[in-house]
C-alpha cells in the first residue's frame, strides 16, 4: 500500500494502531470448528481472519470434509468484502452478504431470511455485539458466538504517540482508517496524552480523514470527527485512489503525506 501512495503522489506515514494476533492457544478456534461440525442453521462470519482460523482449525483436527459439509448444509452471511473472500478461497462462498456491512446489516439479513428457533453461529472480531442477542433473543435464536483472535494495542507505542505528534504539527495532509481497533486506539492513546479533543479537531479541520468502510466510520464518529471520506468499495486500493482525488490537486499532487493505519502485521489476513 504505501508503493500505491508513492504512485499516487503522496508520502506514506505508516504507523499502525493496532497489532492483530490469532490465540496463542487454539482451543478457541476449535471450539468454534466443533460448533459447526455439530450442526447450525445459519454461520456469520464477520471477518477474513475469523474465517481463516476457523476453517485452519477444522483442518488441524482432521475434520475439514465434514466441516465443509455441515457448512453446505447451512446458510453462510458475510458481513463484509474480506470475509466474503476468505470464505470464497475456502470453497464455501457465502450465500449472502449483509448490506450494509454493519451488525444492523447482519440483523437485517438474519430477520428478513427467517430465523426462528434456529442456531446461529456467529464469529466476530470480539464481543458480542450487543444488538444481535437483543434482536434474536426474542426469536428462539440459539445463538453460539466466538471469536478465535485478539487484536492488541500497537506494538511500538512510542510510532503512535509520534504520529499524534506529527497530526497535531500538520505534517500529515490525510489519514485513512481501516478498522474500529485502529481508530479507539490512536484516540486512546491521545487521551492518555490529554490530547484528545485536539486530535479530533485536528482530524475534523486540518486532515482529510478517510474510512474504509461503514463500520470504522462509526468509530471515528464515536470519536467526535466526521470521515471526509468513506469509499464505496470498502477496499484499501480504492480508498487510497478515491482519497488521491480527493486532496488537492487530486491525482497531479506532488507532495504531501498519508497516514496508513494498518490493521495487522504482515503475514495475517487482516479483516475490517
Amino acid at each position: 500500500m504505501a508503493e500505491m501512495v508513492r504512485r499516487l503522489g503522496g508520502e506514506p506515514y505508516i504507523a499502525p494502531t493496532v497489532s492483530l494476533k490469532l490465540e496463542k492457544s487454539t482451543a478457541e478456534a476449535d471450539r468454534l470448528a466443533a460448533a459447526i461440525l455439530d450442526g447450525v442453521d445459519w454461520a456469520v462470519f464477520y471477518t477474513g481472519v475469523g474465517v481463516w482460523a476457523i476453517f485452519e482449525a477444522a483442518e488441524r483436527l482432521g475434520k475439514k470434509p465434514a466441516f465443509l459439509e455441515s457448512l453446505e448444509a447451512a446458510k453462510v452471511l458475510s458481513r463484509g468484502r474480506k470475509s466474503l473472500r476468505a470464505l470464497r478461497e475456502n470453497r464455501r462462498p457465502p450465500d449472502m452478504e449483509a448490506d450494509p456491512g454493519t451488525t444492523e446489516g447482519i440483523i437485517d439479513a438474519l430477520t428478513g431470511a427467517g430465523v426462528k428457533d434456529l442456531t446461529v453461529f456467529v464469529q466476530t472480531p470480539g464481543g458480542m455485539p450487543g444488538a444481535l442477542p437483543a434482536a434474536l433473543a426474542p426469536l428462539g435464536v440459539n445463538l453460539i458466538h466466538g471469536s478465535p483472535y485478539k487484536i492488541l494495542p500497537p506494538e511500538d507505542p512510542e510510532a503512535v504517540t509520534r504520529l499524534i505528534g506529527d497530526l497535531l504539527q500538520g505534517k500529515i495532509d490525510a489519514i485513512t482508517f481501516t478498522s474500529p481497533p485502529a481508530v479507539n486506539n490512536l484516540f486512546m492513546a491521545a487521551d492518555e496524552a490529554g490530547q484528545a479533543e485536539d486530535l479530533a479537531l485536528a482530524l475534523s479541520e486540518r486532515l482529510l480523514t478517510a474510512s474504509v468502510g461503514p463500520v470504522t466510520s462509526r468509530a471515528i464518529r464515536e470519536n467526535g470527527v466526521e470521515p471526509a471520506l468513506e469509499t464505496a468499495s470498502q477496499r484499501m486500493g480504492g480508498l487510497l485512489q478515491e482519497l488521491a482525488e480527493a486532496l488537492p490537486g487530486g491525482n497531479d499532487r506532488a507532495q504531501g503525506a498519508a497516514s496508513l493505519q494498518k490493521t495487522g502485521p504482515q503475514g495475517l489476513r487482516p479483516g475490517d
